[in-house]
């Protein structure tokens, strides 16, 4: 199949969607599909070509919300010029998707949207995002099939609701090879010497909830421990990383750690006693996922499928994530059980080579009943 994959952002910017839609392009590549990924200009990315994967760059911002600015007309002559098998948008409310809509009766290719969760649903964004959904309610049936990273999230509700017949739910991933053969060091290297390493990966958006997990970590004075911060500050969207530096300076026990290269940040899970997440919205974690990847535990807000997952404990506020941290610090025994449950169910599940398998055999079939009931050959 000759496969598009579009999403804002890619290689080598670091984020969740990034790391995704680069693993899914990567893995379909190298089983012999044509994989094109278009995304935004990136002054760091040279190669037009990355890991048998082709990259196409355009310089647009925005989304129908807010407004879409750049080159527009050239990313949407580009698509109508292209012939693909399949065609997916990563993601609602970015660029790549919202300047697709219009044209997606007019694509040959079998359409999938990734929703991601919608984020405009979440929070007083509601307000901006409220005409979206409903112009989105609108077009979702010009999709063939979406494609959701979790059972239970705002997303896959409103695409039960409005979207078309094909839907599948397919979560993310992390390689246990990966993982497995992390170099070791990380503490050495970062001259951590407390008993204990605490461990959150995300870059510094608002979003991300680092002032809850900030001012939760203040409450464990009375606990030998390390927090590291894994993430640089973002190029776009509210940023908390000058807030984060201001603790961190003001607290000798907080890391942050930013430019980190992969085997760097899989060094530090390996190495973690317990993985947080404090985000005030979440689809599907990749975090959580790695974290099950390295057999460490986790304790995470309740916040997209965390509580599908293995190897961890859900709770809902800061008060109660001290609480539990506490006690799961001072319990060798439950923290190794926890990370072995969910290094197994990794294995069982959300290994990257048993997801691709999902992505392939679901493109498949979108593309063949496209075919058949719009008669293309």
């Amino acid at each position: 199949m000759r496969i598009l994959h579009t999403v804002e952002f890619y290689h080598p910017r670091v984020g969740g969607a990034e790391r995704v839609v680069q693993r899914i392009s990567e893995g379909l590549a190298a089983r012999g599909h044509e994989v094109v990924v278009a995304t935004g200009e990136d002054p760091d990315r040279s190669l037009g070509r990355l890991n048998g994967v082709e990259v196409v760059s355009f310089r647009v911002a925005g989304n129908l919300a807010r407004g879409l600015r750049g080159q527009v007309a050239e990313y949407q002559e580009w698509l109508r010029r292209q012939s693909f098998d399949v065609v997916l948008n990563y993601a609602a409310q970015v660029w790549p998707t919202d300047a697709a809509l219009p044209l997606l009766r007019d694509l040959r290719a079998a359409r999938v949207l990734a929703p991601c969760g919608f984020s405009g649903l979440h929070g007083p964004r509601r307000i901006v995002y409220w005409s979206y959904y409903r112009m989105l309610a609108r077009q979702l049936c010009d999709y063939d099939a979406v494609i959701c990273h979790s059972t239970s999230t705002a997303d896959t509700r409103f695409c039960r609701r409005w979207g078309p017949v094909m839907q599948a739910v397919i979560p993310n991933g992390a390689d246990s090879a990966e993982f497995e053969s992390a170099p070791a060091g990380f503490r050495r290297c970062h001259n951590i010497t407390t008993q204990y390493m605490l461990l959150h990966v995300g870059n510094h958006y608002q979003v991300k909830g680092h002032d809850a997990l900030l001012r939760m970590f203040s409450s464990l004075r009375a606990v030998d421990a390390t927090l590291v911060i894994i993430g640089g500050p973002p190029r776009g969207g509210r940023s908390c990383w000058e807030t984060c530096q201001r603790a961190a300076a003001r607290d000798g026990r907080v890391r942050l750690l930013s430019g980190l290269c992969r085997r760097e940040v899989v060094a530090a899970y390996r190495e973690a006693d317990v993985v947080l997440l404090t985000s005030r919205f979440e689809v599907a974690p990749l975090t959580l996922v790695e974290a099950m990847a390295a057999g460490v535990p986790f304790v995470s807000y309740n916040v997209g499928n965390a509580t599908e997952l293995a190897g961890g404990l859900v709770v809902n506020t800061a008060e109660e994530m001290a609480r539990i941290l506490r006690d799961l610090l001072e319990d060798h025994d439950r923290r190794r059980r926890l990370g072995e449950e969910g290094r197994q169910a990794h294995r069982h599940m959300f290994e990257w080579e048993r997801i691709i398998d999902r992505y392939e055999e679901f493109y498949s079939r979108v593309w063949a009943t496209a075919r058949s009931s719009r008669g293309i050959r």
